[in-house]
């Protein structure tokens, strides 16, 4: 496996350390606790790394993609036939979550919010206009998944729990224009793919975050959930020079072990980087081909392009793909993921969580 050199390692080794001394001084506050006020003391310089969770990396691996499906983000009323949820979202509007996820860690307020009050600032950071922020950060707060759990309930009895929860909880706070009132508006307008052309064109007074429960729990030190990994604070500006696959597979290769194998059948589907249905097709129930897929060759090439792509920017120390047995396997720097595994002599507490094999 790659190791960085002894420099960076013991660079990075006091970073670590000096993370876990800023949650165990006396007076300054766990910037993991979720209601709790940051307290940074003056003699400690910011941090140049921070947490991300591994559920939301996981998920942007997933989700990431261009939008060919209806959904009710698309229409106004309800429809039996369309999926309630949203399959995908854009590269632009995934790194607008990281960076929230980032900002919420260091910035939050005692009752856990994070306020954004300059919305042109934020949007700067990330290359884009307000204009378009705001529909990233609808986008994010309207997303909705899915959640399975296995439990015991009061009789004793195994069940099956089924739920619903956001990726983030977000607050709108719009300012009233010249002679508007409370009577000027009216909710039945405010629905569908009407709010998005309301706020886009609003001006916003501040806008009020704050993580799912899940994401909150896996970025704790010691998470009962994925856990979380520890980053490079470049991590924003180097997923947006990336191309969406190379995005995709920078995600999801961060949220695992440095060096990993994984077949090409498991790479695509529904649970990693759900490509089934680019390379595969769409099919109804009764196995009608409704759209055609661009086919194995064309995907696996554009995979190798995409981890081409991360190996020249330094996030990949080697990769392959083995024609023989269908497997892809890569390594991945301390260029912008500090795994523990990468630096063996720091605290493992200081990233804790559950790794997994795609073997």
């Amino acid at each position: 496996m790659s190791k960085p050199d002894d420099k960076t390692a013991e660079t990075i080794k006091k970073q670590f350390n000096a993370l876990e001394e800023i949650e165990t001084l006396n007076g300054i506050v766990c910037p993991t606790s979720s209601s709790s006020r940051i307290f940074v003391a003056k003699e400690i310089k910011p941090l140049p790394i921070h947490r991300q969770a591994r559920g939301y990396l996981k998920t942007t691996a997933k989700l990431v993609g261009k939008d060919m499906e209806r959904t009710l983000f698309t229409l106004p009323t309800f429809e039996s036939d369309i999926n309630p949820y949203k399959e995908t979202f854009t590269k632009n509007t995934a790194i607008t979550g990281n960076l929230l996820i980032s900002y919420w860690q260091n910035k939050r307020d005692e009752n856990g919010i994070y306020t954004i009050s300059n919305l042109s600032a934020l949007a700067e950071t990330l290359g884009v206009t307000p204009q378009e922020l705001k529909l990233y950060l609808v986008y994010l707060g309207g997303y909705q998944y899915p959640i399975i759990k296995h439990g015991i309930d009061p009789k004793g009895r195994k069940i099956l729990s089924i739920y619903s929860d956001k990726l983030f909880y977000i607050k709108f706070n719009i300012l009233y224009k010249d002679g508007e009132t409370k009577d000027s508006f009216t909710d039945d307008e405010r629905i569908g793919t009407g709010i998005l052309n309301f706020i886009k064109n609003r001006d916003i007074a501040s806008v009020e975050i704050s993580p799912s429960q899940s994401i909150q729990e896996d970025l704790k030190t010691h998470s009962k959930g994925l856990g979380n990994v520890l980053v490079d604070d470049r991590f924003v500006a180097f997923s947006l020079g990336l191309s969406d696959l190379a995005y995709k597979i920078f995600c999801y290769s961060g949220s695992n072990r440095p060096t990993y194998k994984i077949s090409f059948d498991k790479l695509v589907s529904g649970k990693h980087l759900n490509l089934e249905k680019q390379v595969y097709g769409v099919y109804s129930e009764a196995g009608k081909r409704l759209r055609a897929g661009q086919g194995k060759t064309r995907i696996l090439t554009r995979i190798t392009e995409a981890l081409r792509e991360l190996k020249d920017k330094g996030h990949l120390t080697k990769w392959a793909y083995d024609e023989q047995v269908d497997d892809f396997s890569w390594t991945y720097s301390s260029e912008i993921f500090k795994h523990k595994e990468l630096l063996p002599h720091i605290k493992a507490g200081a990233t804790e969580g559950t790794d997994e094999t795609g073997q």
